[in-house]
């Protein structure tokens, strides 16, 4: 298994909407192939968090972020943020 990381940062009074913006990323996500969860983290104090997405392959992982759908969702979360969104695929050494 996978995890696509992407580190966010926000001005803290925006968290509900970056949060809002992060849960229309299920609907998208579900729709690829190799979709295996997705888990948003946010500091609402340090305006900081983390999406997670979980993938069966690294190809899977990388090929989410092409989709139209993904593209248009990210770009409405990049209006709240404070810096560019840049992922990294790990793999996912232990997931229970």
């Amino acid at each position: 298994m996978y995890a696509r990381v992407t580190p966010i940062r926000f001005p803290p009074a925006l968290r509900t909407e970056v949060v809002g913006v992060a849960q229309g990323l299920v609907s998208v996500l579900q729709q690829q192939r190799g979709y295996n969860g997705l888990n948003v983290l946010t500091d609402a104090e340090e305006g900081e968090g983390l999406i997670i997405s979980y993938w069966e392959t690294e190809a899977d992982a990388e090929a989410s972020e092409a989709s139209f759908s993904y593209i248009g969702q990210m770009s409405m979360m990049s209006s709240f943020l404070s810096e560019r969104l840049i992922s990294k695929t790990y793999d996912a050494s232990v997931h229970a």
